[in-house]
């Protein structure tokens, strides 16, 4: 994965990339190597001078408004300045999607961070006195096979992915290399290493009295302040907006929105089943903003082939299929032209709220998991939560920025990828509101006919309906279902209807693809047989695996695709 490594007392040889820019600084007991893309390179550092080193990947939206403020200065200096004014979490001042590294010679001291809501991912290997931090996972897994030095399975994070399909905290499935956290840095002065929160978002509140029109406004305005940093970015640099498309009203409305400031100049891109409502709402969309438009088929789900190619970007701590469906049609565009892809990731889980309910059922445990079957075997955090606030935090935590932004592993190999929905001062501004407003979608349809309305005159997938029109929803047991939707739900709990992921009707009906594409159950077959073997040393993780796969959904069985792809690019034992 682009981006910068960091060892300390202790060497390796690296392997280059013709494909990326390269650079190292060496020093005495360190060294340091960038591998990052050829794209936004004005944004990024990577220098030395007598007072320090400075690493920075990735992009920083407000950038320009920095400098502005330390006027004359280079970028180096402007960082180097805040650092001395801020301290140690001088980076808290950015915004964007970033990662990096400062050295100051005069105290010893390193400052290893990311962003607030960990959108570049940073491993590390720590013992005795070696340290060895990579944006890339695999460098490490490199080292310490090189060294001779033992790779043993987190067997408690294994049991995350085939649960979850994500790593919880800061696990690995390797249990000696770990991840920063979302929020945070680590501080190694005096031959210690120290975690530091330097970021958390706020607590929302449950209930509370404010002003519709008032909040629509300010919700508006901020929207349109995190779109234009993000679009703006592009044209600093001369690039063409690339702008995601779904059936769905995240990536609709960061389009339209952009679309209404003026950045009309986009290519819009879909990847989908085809002929499904994430292909035929994004097209009629695209076509009526004038927008150029790109259509990848996700047909027959022969991306699912791809395991090892997306287990070697993420060290099998992700799913694949979901960064699989994705590079499919990544890897056959032309990014030179292109600039951040823009799409409109957890917007759903912001302005709607990630909560489905405020059961006392669901305080009890972490919910989101991909399949409940061996979630038993999983030790997690605490998972009694006070109320529904602690609940929404911890979720957005875990499922958002653990799970969901890793899907970014996928794109941040050919580009830059942001969402105007993390935008921290945004995202700041929707917990503000009481999740009473915002759960089931209230205030998001709310905002989008009042402020957007010609948005919503396209059918929202979730619903299957225009946002306009009003729906009255039964409640069964826990569940709000939609009233035309609740004979095809009691025809899938008689069994006398398939599940969309089994039929043609979905945007990844993985079911459906193993059903009828008789290559993806032969090649899932073959590997599990192949590689099942190199769980032998856990007898108990052997036979679940096993099970798992034979008798799960599409989806569990490519959750142990994934753990065995895993054990066999990084010999784990």
């Amino acid at each position: 994965m682009p981006g910068f490594s960091c060892l300390l007392h202790t060497n390796f040889e690296f392997r280059k990339d013709a494909c990326l820019v390269s650079g190292e600084i060496k020093g005495l007991g360190y060294q340091l190597n960038r591998f990052t893309l050829n794209k936004f390179l004005a944004d990024k550092l990577f220098s030395e001078e007598e007072r320090g080193i400075i690493i920075l990947e990735g992009i920083v939206l407000n950038k320009a408004a920095l400098m502005k403020s330390d006027s004359g200065k280079g970028w180096y200096d402007v960082v180097w300045n805040l650092y001395q004014k801020l301290g140690n979490d001088f980076f808290r001042v950015f915004r964007g999607t970033f990662s990096g590294l400062l050295y100051d010679k005069s105290k010893k001291k390193w400052i290893i961070f990311g962003d607030h809501l960990g959108t570049k991912f940073l491993y590390y290997y720590a013992n005795n006195d070696v340290f060895f931090l990579s944006s890339d996972i695999k460098d490490i897994y490199d080292y310490l096979q090189a060294k001779n030095l033992v790779t043993k399975l987190n067997l408690n994070a294994a049991y995350m992915l085939l649960s979850y399909g994500y790593m919880l905290e800061t696990n690995t499935l390797c249990d000696s290399i770990k991840k920063i956290l979302p929020g945070n840095y680590l501080v190694l002065e005096n031959g210690e290493i120290t975690s530091y929160q330097y970021y958390k978002l706020p607590l929302s509140t449950l209930d509370q009295d404010f002003d519709d029109n008032e909040v629509i406004d300010m919700l508006d305005q901020k929207f349109k302040e995190a779109v234009a940093l993000q679009f703006e970015k592009d044209k600093e640099y001369g690039y063409t907006h690339f702008v995601s498309l779904s059936g769905g009203l995240d990536s609709r409305m960061v389009s339209w929105v952009a679309h209404e400031l003026g950045y009309k100049k986009q290519v819009n891109f879909t990847f989908s089943q085809s002929e499904y409502l994430d292909e035929t709402i994004p097209k009629k969309i695209a076509a009526d903003l004038h927008h150029e438009w790109i259509f990848k088929a996700l047909d027959n789900g022969t991306f699912l082939l791809d395991v090892e190619e997306m287990s070697l970007r993420t060290g099998g701590n992700i799913l694949y299929y979901g960064l699989a469906h994705s590079n499919s049609m990544y890897r056959l565009i032309d990014f030179r032209c292109l600039g951040i892809i823009h799409t409109g990731q957890v917007g759903e889980a912001i302005i709607g709220s990630i909560l489905k309910n405020f059961s006392k059922k669901s305080l009890e445990k972490l919910g989101g998991a991909y399949s409940e079957k061996l979630i038993d075997r999983v030790q997690t955090l605490p998972v009694h939560f006070k109320d529904a606030t602690e609940l929404e935090i911890s979720l957005l935590y875990q499922r958002a920025f653990n799970g969901a932004n890793n899907g970014y592993l996928s794109e941040q190999w050919y580009t830059e990828t942001l969402s105007p929905f993390c935008d921290v001062d945004f995202f700041e501004y929707c917990l503000s509101i009481p999740i009473n407003a915002r759960i089931h979608h209230k205030l998001y349809k709310k905002w989008v006919l009042e402020k957007h309305p010609q948005a919503a005159k396209y059918v929202w997938e979730t619903t299957k309906r225009k946002v306009s029109q009003k729906i009255i929803y039964l409640r069964i047991g826990e569940k709000k279902i939609p009233l035309h939707q609740a004979h095809l739900a009691l025809l899938r709990k008689l069994r006398l209807s398939k599940k969309p992921s089994q039929t043609r009707h979905n945007m990844n009906p993985l079911d459906y693809w193993f059903l009828s594409n008789r290559a993806l159950k032969d090649f899932g077959d073959k590997y599990v047989a192949e590689n099942l073997p190199r769980l032998a040393a856990f007898p108990g993780l052997f036979k679940d695996a096993k099970e798992l796969y034979e008798k799960g959904s599409a989806t569990e069985k490519t959750q142990v695709l994934t753990l065995l792809s895993a054990v066999k690019l990084y010999p784990l034992c």
